[in-house]
């Protein structure tokens, strides 16, 4: 009789991605279920990246409405925001919200204070993890499931908020398009072009 090996898999909490995100975690889910033995890490990590894609979506749909900004000149916005190192989940809240327009908090609402300590939380070693580094904090399977289970409640908050409030969720594809198509909500930009811009970028990160 053949010998047949086997390894015990050990079992993931149900994952559940609400629709208007499924397209952006089809790949962490697919991460999720499957046997790797890093499975709970990789979809972490993914799922963070995703956070802060978000944001900066976000943040790119408001930028882009400026009546000066076109498919010709994008390349200059770009450019400064490639260029600036200071740019990270913190200073893409505080840039939105130096445009004058509805604040993430807000837009996340009344579970934001609860989710920021968790993402406080979270980023801590999640900075350790992305450069293969000992966290030091022996974070157990059980919390990193939880913790990717809180990223998508907050990205989840957030794209209701900013659908609500702007017409665009940070999570539809070409953000150019969304941004000229949708109806412009910030009065007075406080740039005029890539340059200013750029310094304005710059003061505020």
């Amino acid at each position: 009789m053949a010998l047949i090996s086997c390894h015990t898999i050990s079992i993931m909490r149900k994952l559940t991605i609400p629709p208007k995100l499924a397209d952006e975690f089809l790949t962490v889910e697919t991460i999720w279920h499957s046997s790797g033995s890093t499975r709970r890490v990789d979809a972490l990590l993914l799922s963070w990246i995703k956070f802060e894609k978000q944001l900066r979506k976000l943040f790119c749909f408001l930028v882009y409405q400026h009546p000066n900004i076109t498919r010709a000149n994008i390349t200059d916005i770009m450019a400064a925001m490639a260029g600036n190192r200071d740019l990270n989940p913190g200073t893409l809240q505080d840039c939105t919200a130096a445009l004058g327009v509805t604040s993430v908090p807000t837009l996340v609402g009344s579970s934001h204070g609860v989710l920021k300590k968790e993402l406080d939380r979270i980023k801590k070693y999640r900075n350790k993890l992305m450069h293969g580094q000992i966290s030091g904090q022996g974070i157990k399977s059980v919390q990193l499931e939880r913790d990717v289970v809180l990223i998508i409640d907050w990205m989840s908050k957030l794209a209701d908020g900013a659908e609500n409030q702007f017409g665009y969720d940070g999570l539809r594809r070409d953000t150019f398009k969304n941004a000229k198509q949708a109806k412009t909500v910030i009065q007075n930009f406080p740039f005029n072009d890539g340059a200013t811009f750029d310094a304005w970028l710059k003061n505020n990160t």
